[in-house]
């Protein structure tokens, strides 16, 4: 995408957002249209750093020009099909399939939510450093959450775009820390090194001054800064990593304020924001519609069969996707299992429900199960991880925990902990793509025979990545596609 492009999209989701709900994210995010002294104050400063937050929870429009949080577009659907719990109603979208190519719609979607999340950030960043007015601590929480936001991007741009399993690679991401210019615009790629090292960089710095709790879950604070390092780390997977994902997610677990619910469904189905367990949400517009039109009245993406064979003898099975009856717009065909992980309505006569248009993206189940993968994965204390394991599986409604008792090797118990992994961030934030990646790894290199036993499309490591969009190529003549 070229940079005018990128501006022009910035200024239309600028006069959007300030015309629609005056209470919902009602500020205008970070463009080179107010680039400059913009920020003059706590308030200026605090109305762009909430256009950061809109680019991290992908608002925009749906097609009928409403204001909509499109989150469930990136961090939903995509990396759910990726990972063949979802597939496409409409037909094989190369997702499920694993067949994309640099000229895929899913791939530059991913790329210029991560992108333009990181510019918001750097314009941020950038604006708020020489102003004074603003309180000390105020100002240093103000960029601990950017640089946080950054991160974000950086990461999702990392696990999807680079080969993110091989530190040695130069396969990493375009690395930018400076607000997008014409002189800018058309850097290379770092290595993957160097990209893992500008994460945690910003994420060790961010954290010290992130709040425990922030003003309301929409927003960043520690624990989910402290999640999005052991995210990224256990994806990069050495010995030190591996203990640095149990040191962080320990601390979240006993010091984080945050209480698993008893049964998982209740965040989903009836509680939303107001669940314990809720470390950042993404907050919808008052009248959006756009994840229930998808999920819903269309049905685009409904569950797997392979995934609902993995749900077999789950619990889960009876909510988080049921048969629409044929109540769909495309119910003249047959019965879809609709996903249901946000609906609680009826799906043969779908109405809107007060959580269908609720998003996630940190939760506390996620600290429990990555400190038992990497426990497992680093050959540590296994009845440890198997707790935790069971402590999951018991607030998902299971209650026979033979299988957890019967792996006896790190092997087998991560491969139980990828496949809660897959189930319980079903549609959710990305973490199930992430996890399935890892299943049965040993040492850098993932294990493609093992990945196809949940993903059969899976043949070759590279398709575990995406495609660089070709108009990045066309454009950018210091970057090299992905192999």
């Amino acid at each position: 995408m070229t940079h005018k492009n990128i501006k022009y999209i910035f200024a239309l989701a600028a006069i959007l957002f300030l015309w629609s709900c005056k209470k919902q994210l009602n500020v205008y995010p970070t463009t080179s249209e107010v680039d400059g002294n913009v920020i003059v104050d706590t308030k200026s400063a605090s109305t762009v750093l909430n256009g950061v937050y809109y680019r991290f929870a992908n608002s925009g429009s749906d097609n009928n020009l409403v204001p909509s949080v499109k989150w469930t577009d990136v961090n939903e659907i995509l990396p759910s099909e990726l990972a063949n719990s979802l597939s496409n109603s409409s037909g094989d979208d190369k997702v499920y399939s694993l067949g994309l190519d640099a000229k895929s719609n899913a791939s530059s979607i991913m790329w210029s939510y991560g992108y333009q999340l990181v510019n918001a950030a750097n314009g941020f960043l950038k604006n708020v450093a020489p102003v004074t007015s603003i309180p000390a601590a105020t100002k240093k929480q103000m960029i601990a959450e950017a640089k946080f936001l950054r991160a974000f991007g950086d990461t999702q741009l990392l696990l999807y775009f680079g080969q993110y399993y091989d530190s040695s690679s130069k396969y990493g991401i375009i690395l930018r820390s400076e607000f997008v210019t014409s002189e800018n615009i058309n850097l290379p790629r770092s290595t993957v090194a160097e990209t893992y090292a500008a994460i945690i960089a910003d994420l060790e710095a961010a954290i010290p001054d992130l709040p425990a709790k922030n003003t309301t879950a929409y927003y960043a604070n520690a624990s989910a800064a402290k999640i999005l390092e052991a995210r990224l780390l256990i994806n990069r997977g050495t010995a030190a990593d591996y203990a640095k994902v149990i040191s962080l997610t320990s601390d979240v677990i006993a010091n984080g304020g945050f209480t698993l619910e008893a049964n998982v469904k209740d965040i989903f189905l009836t509680k939303g924001f107001t669940s314990t367990e809720v470390i950042m949400g993404v907050q919808p517009f008052a009248t959006e519609t756009y994840k229930y039109q998808s999920n819903q009245y269309y049905g685009q993406y409904p569950a797997s069969d392979d995934f609902v064979t993995l749900l077999t003898n789950d619990p889960r099975n009876q909510w988080v996707y049921r048969d629409d009856q044929g109540g769909t717009v495309y119910g003249s065909r047959a019965n879809l299992n609709e996903l249901t992980k946000y609906y609680s309505g009826d799906t043969g006569n779908p109405v809107q429900t007060p959580l269908s248009e609720t998003s996630y993206a940190f939760r506390l189940t996620e600290a429990y199960l990555l400190q038992a993968e990497a426990i497992t994965l680093s050959g540590g204390d296994l009845p440890t991880a198997r707790g935790l394991l069971k402590t999951i599986e018991g607030h998902a409604g299971i209650a026979n925990f033979a299988d957890v008792d019967a792996a006896t090797t790190g092997t087998a118990l991560q491969a139980l902990v990828v496949k809660e992994e897959i189930k319980n961030f079903f549609a959710e934030a990305g973490q199930d793509w992430f996890a399935l990646r890892r299943l049965g790894i040993t040492g850098s290199q993932p294990n493609i025979d093992a990945i196809a036993t949940i993903q059969p499309a899976a043949k070759l490591v590279n398709q575990l990545i995406l495609p660089i969009p070709s108009s990045e190529i066309t454009t950018n003549g210091n970057i090299i596609p992905n192999p």
